[in-house]
């Protein structure tokens, strides 16, 4: 059976699979190159089935991921350079303005209901622009269901590790803003698979949506730079975070005495930035980052540990946006009641459509493989390559050599300082470079970082960088790794640099408390990729590299050959490998 599963809104997605085996993932934002694109991703299905031979009429089923779907204008705000949402109703932009003021306190549960109402109508509009896009896609005639948002966070975080027929029980975790009404989960799964959903949190009580709104506070994109505030919170001081925690945070959101496994809070968690305005003017930025750090990091601990005391098991499995916490994710995987930790790569909203098709296939008995790696996109043959370098005359712009051993030559570069993109086979899914579509690095040179930053990618100063580890090197740069309860080859999770890490990868590392989000790299995920690094290793002694996404900033990870060209144009890179191509600017 081929299965089309779509995730639609921000970041729309569609992935396809061939009964319980996921052969194909692809972003719409890889098309069409806007960042979390919410556009219909009738491109990216169209890439996906052009990559991998199938026709439309070959699919047997459609699969939506999430009982709602909203249409794309409902995501303008994530474009708008003020962080606004969009509205077009009236008597909604009329609500807004006066809700601050007297009469919004006086009558709070009006504007409740417009928001409401709001929501509804745009529910309503999604569902009716859905069926007109699968209309235009020819799919009209192929039979569609859907799949509650936070249960194809779960399927797809366990599913993706886990066979149909493992005999293992497991504890699932699910945290976001919200999704289908809900932002969190706990799922337990038997010995015989049977799945139970024991605990749920309602999106008005929402961890990531205060994680969001803090987010939009400090003047960053929600839904998109969550990830610079979890890297700027190391650089405040202990005693003054910890004093902006027990102000702001703490007395906000809490675990319920009744049920444990299921978050309380002392307002509607959508109207947190509103709570901010009031209660953190004059409270500095980084603390303000840090105090939400310790938050997100006590509730979770407390969260899972209370799960594992009430269940007994002790194989833990994660899912959603929150997940993409990496620091958290170093406190989960650190749990002396944890046994083994798995956490879904690139586990936002954009997983949903893996767990949408393997939920599909669980319930129709068709068996279920977990994911063999992350390099699920698009590729182009050498002699694709050739022909679009001919067509487009690159040759004026650049010098172009074909290199047998090109492995060899970028490590040779690279180990003399020059800083080398790649474009190499499949492009990865999801939001990290795992090395075909990467900016490499010698990892130990500081110019490597100021390079990088200043002249490529325009990052803000206080953001790392990570490495690609060779997985016989992980003991000697990670501190307490241990491969049986945990790996990570994903970019996924943090460890504390070993004093070896700290010297050879110091550009590829949090400057601020030496923390690493590696990608340990085993041969038979990226075998081309792990021979470059090999290479790189009998030049310098230095067994891993540093590993950004090609990309300018503000843009998605690259998937096509025009994108490639576009940023390399558009930076002050001079070299990239294309398959067998080495291109240097003139």
């Amino acid at each position: 059976m081929k299965i089309l599963s779509l995730h639609l809104g921000h970041n729309a997605t569609a992935a396809i699979a061939v009964d319980g085996k996921i052969v194909g993932v692809f972003s719409q934002e890889k098309t069409d190159n806007i960042k979390n694109s919410a556009a219909f991703p009738k491109d990216a299905i169209k890439s996906l089935l052009i990559e991998n031979n199938w026709k439309l009429e070959e699919i047997d089923q459609v699969v939506i991921a999430g009982n709602e779907v909203f249409p794309p204008k409902a995501y303008e705000y994530l474009y708008n350079s003020k962080n606004k949402i969009v509205e077009t109703s009236k008597i909604i932009r009329f609500a807004k303005k006066i809700r601050g003021g007297l009469i919004g306190k006086i009558f709070p549960s009006l504007f409740e209901f417009l928001r409401k109402r709001r929501s509804a109508q745009l529910a309503k509009e999604g569902a009716k622009n859905l069926k007109k896009q699968i209309v235009e896609l020819g799919l009209s005639h192929k039979p569609i269901t859907h799949v509650e948002h936070h249960l194809c966070h779960a399927r797809a975080a366990y599913h993706s590790f886990e066979p149909s027929n493992s005999k293992k029980s497991a504890l699932i975790f699910t945290m976001d803003g919200s999704g289908d009404g809900l932002c969190a989960t706990v799922t337990t799964v038997d010995e015989n698979g049977k799945w139970k959903r024991i605990a749920s949190t309602h999106a008005e009580s929402s961890l990531g949506g205060i994680y969001s709104n803090t987010t939009r506070f400090l003047g960053m994109k929600i839904l998109e730079h969550e990830y610079k505030v979890m890297g700027l919170a190391p650089y405040a001081k202990k005693k003054y975070a910890l004093e902006t925690y027990e102000k702001i945070f703490k007395p906000i959101i809490w675990l319920s005495k009744k049920k444990p496994l299921e978050f309380e809070t002392k307002i509607n968690t959508s109207k947190f930035y509103e709570y901010l305005s009031e209660k953190a003017i004059g409270e500095r930025f980084d603390n303000i980052a840090a105090g939400l750090q310790i938050l997100t990091e006590e509730l979770v601990l407390e969260w899972i540990k209370a799960a594992i005391k009430l269940t007994g098991i002790k194989r833990i499995f994660t899912g959603g946006g929150v997940f993409m916490n990496v620091k958290l994710n170093r406190k989960i995987q650190e749990l002396k009641q944890a046994e083994q930790v798995f956490f879904m790569p690139s586990c936002g909203d954009e997983s949903n459509p893996i767990g949408a098709c393997y939920r599909y296939a669980d319930i129709n008995n068709l068996e279920t493989k977990p994911l063999e790696n992350m390099y699920l996109g698009i590729s182009y043959s050498s002699e694709d390559i050739k022909k679009y370098l001919s067509r487009n005359k690159i040759e004026e712009r650049f010098k172009i050599d074909k290199i047998f051993n090109i492995e060899e030559k970028i490590a040779e570069l690279i180990a003399n300082r020059e800083i080398v993109a790649r474009f190499s086979g499949k492009c990865e899914w999801g939001a990290r470079s795992l090395g075909n579509r990467a900016i490499l690095a010698h990892p130990s040179h500081m110019e490597s970082f100021y390079t990088i930053n200043d002249y490529i990618k325009s990052r803000d100063f206080w953001m790392p960088f990570a490495p690609t580890i060779l997985d016989k090197n992980a003991h000697s740069y990670l501190k307490n790794y241990n491969s049986s309860k945990i790996k990570a080859p994903y970019m996924i999770t943090a460890f504390e640099a070993t004093k070896l890490g700290v010297q050879h990868l110091r550009a590829a590392l949090h400057q601020a408390d030496h923390t690493l989000r590696p990608q340990v790299l085993e041969y038979n995920a990226n075998p081309s990729y792990y021979r470059l690094i090999e290479n790189f290793e009998k030049r310098t002694g230095i067994g891993a590299i540093l590993n950004t996404s090609y990309n300018l900033h503000g843009f998605p990870l690259v998937s096509s050959l025009d994108q490639a060209i576009m940023t390399i144009e558009n930076s002050e890179l001079k070299f990239i490998a294309i398959g067998d191509f080495l291109l240097q600017k003139k």
